[in-house]
């Protein structure tokens, strides 16, 4: 019977990622792999936890953000569907058109009627909802800058590199 480390919890965050790589090797995990998975893990739930509350500073919730940044990146000038839209935040049609009527009341989007599909609705950001975007993307940057500044400008493209290739890795693993 193997016999388990004792629990133990310190004050900082390196300090827990540390104790938790130590815990997974004890489990028979590889060391270098399990540092490389615990601090990407742990810098994006930090991060999270920040976006999160800059988003409630912007009166949006995550699904909110998850409407306007899938406009964004594949609306165009067409425009979305309710139910793509939906899809994407992973919610029912019924809880997307709450939440489209409760950005659309803040002027965020808008819904027209599909040209091609008179009974289709097609949903765009409005400039209001273009111009939030952006103030919350330059809110972002200014956080995300800070947390790379203690890496070189040549670091920092290596890290990108190096996280895109492992995450080229899952893609195809998925394949």
């Amino acid at each position: 019977m193997s016999t388990r480390p004792p629990s133990r919890r310190s004050g900082s965050e390196a300090e827990r990622l540390r104790e938790d790589v130590a815990l997974f090797v004890a489990a028979g995990a590889t060391e270098s792999v399990q540092r490389v998975i615990t601090a990407v893990h742990g810098l994006s739930r930090r991060l999270n936890q920040w976006y999160d509350r800059q988003l409630a500073d912007l009166d949006l919730t995550a699904g909110d953000w998850a409407v306007m940044s899938k406009l964004v990146r594949d609306g165009g000038d067409a425009g979305l569907s309710p139910s793509v839209l939906a899809d994407a935040a992973n919610v029912a049609p019924s809880s997307m058109t709450h939440r489209l009527d409760r950005l659309a009341k803040r002027r965020l989007l808008t819904r027209d009627t599909d040209p091609d599909n008179r009974v289709r609705v097609r949903v765009r950001l409005s400039d209001a909802g273009w111009q939030l975007f952006q103030t919350a993307i330059r809110e972002s940057n200014l956080v995300e800058s800070d947390v790379l500044s203690c890496l070189s400008k040549r670091d920092r493209v290596r890290l990108a590199e190096l996280l895109e290739m492992a995450i080229k890795g899952l893609d195809d693993l998925e394949d």
